[in-house]
């Protein structure tokens, strides 16, 4: 990701849209968050895929891990906790979007079971600069 774009995130900019969305009935997501020594570290969502899909496929729409947590097991327990909300709710796949020359996402997913299924996009939407990403895929 760019730096100026990583550089003007705001953590509480969508706090409130956020807990309204997971306080509802029936949330169009699921969230998991990772806390080490009482602090959050990790995050990671699972929803309904946000672009054409089988109907039994659900998506992880993002999983971020504080740099320095990385290689501590904290992202592969929260694609563990991914793979499980996935099943529960009944879907038959797990797809996710990566970005193109992110070893250290690739080697988690890749070790976690995950396969390249081949589609890729490069897209500008999120940070105004164009960013590839490759998907990746796991049967449950």
């Amino acid at each position: 990701m760019p730096a100026e774009y990583l550089d003007s995130l705001d953590a509480s900019a969508n706090l409130e849209e956020l807990k309204t969305a997971l306080g509802t009935q029936d949330p169009p997501f699921l969230m998991k968050v990772a806390e080490l020594a009482k602090r959050v570290v990790a995050f990671s969502i699972v929803g309904a895929p946000r672009y054409e899909a089988a109907k039994d496929t659900a998506e992880l729409w993002a999983l971020n891990v504080d740099p320095s947590c990385w290689r501590q097991g904290v992202g592969r327990q929260l694609v563990r906790a991914a793979l499980a909300d996935a099943l529960a709710q009944n879907h038959r796949l797990l797809e996710l979007w990566c970005l193109v020359g992110n070893a250290a996402a690739s080697a988690l997913y890749e070790t976690s079971g995950f396969v390249r299924n081949g589609k890729q996009r490069t897209t500008s939407t999120l940070t105004g600069s164009p960013l590839t990403e490759m998907a990746y895929e796991r049967l449950l």
